[in-house]
């Protein structure tokens, strides 16, 4: 029996090494060895509590995920899902340049083999744990009914406290609480939850901020207003210069109206003029300025708000007076203060020409009877002098030229 089983020993020998060759060929060509990359796995945080204790706060630079390549029969990696992958980063081994080692497993498949296991680092930043107080701003959503405007929206607590890592604290610009005022048309209270964002208008992330618990959702009563269309009017003060007047065509504003909301009590104290002063004290030409609505109102009436028209632009111009031109007869000339023993007459005999200006209203009332023109001839005696001519000129009425009349005085 023992030569039977020791005959041909080797042959037999080889022949079962050649069935095991050929069973590994064929296993291997149904259920190969592959390779497999998953993208984006999530690594966890190991003894986080060890940043605690240095009453620091940590952020995460860059390796909050990984791509890991994994090795193993086709099956097992078919099989696979990223959830089957762990990755951690233990906080324990972090190096002198603030990065720790991504290490990752597949712990229910013993098979699996992580081919890039060490390519990996989690890059830190151990910052400063502080607290801030941030004011709230109330950003409006849709629009209201037609006809109907926002108040300024009050959020109880109007203050908000954040802590965190400075760096990111320091990046803060504003804390905004989103409100959805679409087809409103009564004052009504919300809630709303705190977004905070950084200078570039970007939302830092919740999980890089703690607010403080009362504040996580902050109510906010939101006033409706109602609106009044208010006619502008521009008054002047003052006085232009010196031969010049305003003509109400010489008035130009732009709008003739503006639209203001608020409560109704507060826009029946209003009136519904909006009156402009501009002052044209010793104006000889074109004066424009231009008035913010806001800054007219009355401040006490705290609801109100400009809607439409938020500046008006006035122009106001001054036009030179009239001229008019007489003729005054030498008979219309009164002698005043002639001494009695006296009599005298004006040369020549002829009507005198005279320009006068005055305001354009005024032009018809520019007669000789009512300009009442005359020489003054107190303290003179008996010859022939030049005196001037005179007028009762009424107020805003010029008579820029000199005249003087040839007047001959004798005794009677």
């Amino acid at each position: 029996m023992k030569e039977k089983l020791t005959n041909n020993f080797w042959m037999k020998l080889l022949s079962v090494g050649i069935a095991i060759v050929f069973w590994f060929i064929i296993i291997t060509s149904e259920d190969p060895v592959e390779s497999k990359e998953f993208k984006d796995i999530p690594v966890q945080v190991l003894n986080e509590e060890l940043v605690l204790e240095r009453e620091k706060v940590l952020e995460i630079l860059s390796g909050d995920t990984v791509d890991v390549v994994l090795e193993g029969r086709r099956s097992e990696l078919e099989r696979l899902t990223e959830k089957d992958i762990v990755a951690n980063a233990d906080l324990s081994e972090v190096s002198f340049m603030n990065t720790v080692m991504i290490r990752a497993e597949v712990p229910d498949y013993p098979g699996i083999t992580v081919l890039n296991n060490g390519e990996n680092q989690m890059k830190l930043l151990f910052d400063d744990y502080v607290t801030e107080r941030f004011s709230f701003r109330v950003e409006t959503i849709g629009e209201p009914m037609a006809g109907y405007y926002v108040g300024d929206a009050l959020p109880s607590p109007n203050i908000i406290q954040i802590s965190g890592a400075k760096t990111v604290l320091d990046k803060i610009k504003e804390v905004v609480l989103e409100v959805d005022v679409s087809g409103r048309s009564v004052d009504f209270a919300t809630t709303a939850l705190p977004k905070v964002y950084d200078m570039n208008g970007d939302e830092i992330a919740a999980s890089k901020l703690t607010l403080q618990e009362e504040a996580n959702t902050v109510a906010v009563n939101v006033p409706i207003l109602t609106s009044k269309l208010l006619r502008v009017r521009v008054n002047t003060v003052g006085e232009p210069a010196e031969g010049y007047e305003i003509l109400p065509e010489n008035i130009a504003f732009q709008p003739e109206m503006v639209r203001v909301a608020g409560t109704k009590e507060e826009l029946n104290e209003l009136g519904y003029y909006l009156t402009l002063e501009v002052d044209v004290s010793e104006l000889a030409g074109t004066l424009e300025k231009n008035f913010q609505v806001s800054s007219l109102l009355d401040k006490n009436l705290e609801s109100l708000r400009v809607v439409d028209g938020q500046t008006v632009a006035v122009e106001v111009k001054v036009t030179p007076y009239v001229r008019k031109e007489l003729e005054v007869p030498i008979s219309k000339i009164e002698l005043r203060n002639l001494g009695e023993e006296y009599e005298a007459k004006v040369l020549p005999t002829l009507d005198v020409k005279v320009s006068i200006s005055c305001k354009k209203a005024r032009e018809s009332l520019i007669t000789v009877e009512n300009l009442k023109p005359y020489v003054d001839l107190a303290g003179f005696t008996e010859g022939t002098y030049m005196v001037p001519l005179q007028f009762d000129l009424p107020s805003k009425v010029l008579w820029e030229e000199e005249m003087g009349l040839d007047v001959v005085i004798s005794k009677k």
